[in-house]
């Protein structure tokens, strides 16, 4: 059964005119980009990068000027910083008040084409909401799409005039955490069921289109023992809707031990021909005060391998 399964599934690639994906290298150390303390701020999180058609590069995050997690975790910010090699940025505006675990996408709306889902609270809970913008810094027309169980990774990956959300179900206080998959219309009408996919004790992920048909799932795991120690690992899974699949990763070769990793991007960013993935670090936990923390941003290189 297993082998008529791989059978169907490389049948299917085919006809799409992709080879195979095999497996997802890292093949070099993290590059840092910069840390909270380059913008003057106490806290930066929730990165992502795009590239906008003529050919800047754009890094969202959420910023809040203190390291305290209690009174400020809901004073972040979302801000904008450019770049025009991908690599070296500086920042620019801020873009919305107390918006946190967001990301920015690219659609097919020539109008419109900037999109923005973020958690801001509604009545005292934490809900997603759907922005839209014509040139990336103005965003109106929020609409609700989900309720307060999805919080954290939020990612929205364009497919033409449809859109792959990506999200987070935590059903239980930091326990059985899941990844969801609902896809959207542009205007942020959902197009059939909520799927439930890989996940538990999940963080953070990081989503990509890869070709016509796939994503890439980077799902960041968040294990604690007794409230005391923490440990983070990485998984690489092949998207397709609900059809998972997953792939050989390397990625946990290159996490630090004194670092809390978090990957939250909505796709690779392409500099000089080479993928990249984004991703932030902490030199503390989420659960830990802040005072003094360091927060990072970081990109990886990427490679794709396809079967011959």
């Amino acid at each position: 059964m297993r082998k008529f399964f791989l059978l169907c599934l490389l049948s299917a690639l085919c006809a799409c005119g992709e080879k195979p994906i095999v497996s997802v290298s890292f093949p070099e150390p993290p590059i840092d980009i910069l840390q909270n303390g380059d913008f003057g701020m106490g806290l930066i999180n929730y990165f992502n990068i795009i590239q906008t058609p003529d050919g800047i590069y754009r890094m969202y995050f959420s910023g809040n000027e203190k390291n305290s997690i209690a009174e400020d975790e809901w004073s972040q910010n979302l801000y904008l910083a450019e770049s025009s090699d991908g690599f070296h940025y500086e920042l620019k505006n801020k873009i919305m008040d107390s918006l946190i675990e967001s990301s920015v996408s690219l659609v097919d709306d020539k109008e419109w084409p900037y999109r923005l889902v973020g958690n801001q609270k509604e009545d005292g809970h934490h809900c997603l909401f759907l922005w839209k913008s014509k040139d990336g810094i103005e965003f109106t027309g929020r609409k609700q799409i989900y309720d307060f169980k999805h919080d954290t990774q939020n990612v929205l990956v364009p497919r033409g005039k449809r859109m792959r959300l990506y999200s987070r179900l935590t059903q239980e206080h930091f326990l059985n955490r899941r990844v969801t998959l609902a896809e959207f219309t542009l205007d942020g009408e959902q197009i059939g069921e909520t799927e439930i996919m890989a996940g538990d004790c999940l963080y953070n992920s990081a989503a990509c289109k890869v070709d016509k048909r796939y994503d890439l799932l980077f799902p960041t795991y968040y294990n604690t023992h007794g409230g005391t120690t923490e440990a983070f690992s990485f998984r690489t899974y092949l998207v397709d809707g609900s059809f998972v699949r997953e792939l050989p990763c390397e990625l946990n070769k290159w996490v630090a031990e004194d670092e809390k990793w978090a990957l939250a991007s909505p796709g690779f960013i392409s500099i000089d021909g080479d993928k990249y993935l984004a991703f932030s670090t902490r030199t503390e936990s989420h659960d830990q005060s802040r005072e003094g923390m360091i927060s990072k941003y970081k990109l990886i290189k990427v490679v794709i391998n396809r079967s011959r």
